[in-house]
């Protein structure tokens, strides 16, 4: 576990916080990691809570660019730069009980990517959200790699080109975020939403996560079919 990521549990209920808020909680490789590992952890929990220390969500990752000339290859771009960010979202995606998410301030870079890769993102309406990498000359494809199924593809251009701060209700309507509330409200809200959570049989909960993850897209016959499949799944075996 990295000295910046917190981890504690309460009842059913797994909270994963980020702890640096002196550097904006910015994601370090080792942090990264450890928030994978965390996640894995959390498997006896009916619901996982992700938020952060500070007055801001995450400022994106501690990681310089190379400097041009560096002669650095595919390889090693491969392991110091996507391998963590890769072992991270596969966490997430294998993660069977729901995410909940609360953003306050600003989340920017891969803090844009944790609120939308959560299930349930709950953001202040005074969050800011943005992808700058494009100003120091990076594509940053791998951050844009999660929200190619959350966002609608002109508007995660835009959020690149562009390089604009989207604000919550924007990010709430493309997709980033669920329920945008003031900042005093957030973590009510997200309590709220856990409690929710835990009110509904746990079976029935992932069963939603699974299908919402795998249910095969633009083709209604094929979806309800699916659906049909895992519901009874459940059903049968109350």
């Amino acid at each position: 576990m990295s000295e910046f990521l917190r981890s504690s549990e309460q009842g059913q209920v797994t909270t994963l916080m980020l702890d640096r808020a002196s550097d904006g909680n910015r994601l370090t490789n080792a942090m990264a990691l450890a928030l994978a590992d965390a996640l894995d952890a959390a498997h006896s929990s009916r619901v996982v809570v992700l938020r952060a220390s500070g007055d801001d969500f995450c400022l994106g990752r501690d990681m310089q660019p190379p400097p041009p000339g560096a002669g650095m290859s595919a390889m090693d771009v491969l392991r110091e730069d996507a391998a963590p960010m890769i072992a991270m979202y596969d966490a997430f995606h294998r993660t069977p009980q729901p995410v909940v998410c609360a953003v306050s301030g600003r989340a920017w870079g891969i803090g844009l990517v944790l609120a939308a890769l959560a299930d349930l993102t709950v953001a202040s309406n005074k969050s800011s959200f943005r992808l700058r990498e494009l100003e120091r000359g990076i594509p940053p494809c791998i951050a844009m790699a999660p929200l190619l199924d959350r966002m609608p593809a002109k508007a995660l251009a835009h959020l690149v080109f562009a390089v604009d701060e989207m604000d919550a209700t924007t990010a709430q309507a493309t997709g980033v975020v669920s329920r945008v509330v003031s900042p005093t409200e957030v973590d009510a809200s997200a309590a709220d939403l856990v409690e929710r959570l835990l009110s509904f049989p746990d079976a029935a909960v992932r069963a939603v996560k699974q299908y919402l993850a795998t249910a095969p897209r633009n083709n209604e016959a094929h979806a309800a079919l699916y659906g049909a499949s895992v519901l009874g799944n459940v059903l049968s075996s109350r």
